[in-house]
């Protein structure tokens, strides 16, 4: 009896102290593990004020077009707060005359499954058309469309400041010619008449 309580004594003392290493083996990866959640937790506090603090709008949309998650450039664009904008229809800030446009980039989104872009006007603020540029693709699984929206209304404005003076420009250039061609043909004529340049 003593033997076998001898080797009792052995097979609990290596199983005891398989216990303990394994227990410490469980308490280093504990160590790990909330190291890399703490990591985790500073990521995702810069990845939320990364999206908040961007000055691109960024929106998530249900294939539906209803608005889920929305950042503050977002919210600033649409002029709404947040309990008011989540849950409502991108669509319905769509101006009419890019209603066909918006609806074939979410359309185009779902069937290629590649990111699409398009520029439609916003109704936003008493019926003022706000231009943007929307740069969209669905996500890998299939669930929401993760949408950038960018106000190029100032560009916009500033390409029909460019377009008017173009054609003042054009105007005047032209009407300048013209000048010159009526100062040669005055020059010519008093040459004709013996008189002196004038031009």
């Amino acid at each position: 009896m003593e033997l076998s309580m001898d080797v009792l004594d052995i097979d609990l003392y290596l199983l005891n102290h398989e216990l303990l290493v394994h227990q410490i083996e469980l308490e280093m990866q504990n160590e790990e593990l909330e190291k890399a959640i703490d990591i985790a937790d500073e990521m995702s506090i810069k990845y939320i004020d990364l999206y908040n603090l961007a000055p691109t709008g960024y929106i998530s949309l249900t294939k539906e077009g209803e608005i889920i998650e929305a950042n503050n450039s977002a919210y600033d664009l649409l002029g709404r707060k947040q309990p008011k904008l989540i849950g409502s229809r991108f669509g319905f800030f769509v101006s009419d005359e890019s209603k066909p446009v918006f609806n074939q980039f979410v359309e185009d989104i779902l069937v290629t499954k590649k990111t699409e872009t398009c520029v439609i006007s916003l109704n936003i603020y008493d019926d003022i058309n706000t231009h943007v540029l929307l740069t969209g693709h669905i996500t890998k699984n299939d669930e929401f469309c993760l949408v950038a929206v960018i106000d190029i209304s100032e560009l916009i404005a500033n390409q029909k400041r460019i377009a008017q003076l173009e054609i003042f420009n054009d105007i005047f250039i032209d009407r300048e010619l013209k000048m010159v061609e009526l100062k040669k043909e005055v020059n010519q004529l008093l040459k004709k008449a013996g008189l002196e340049k004038k031009y």
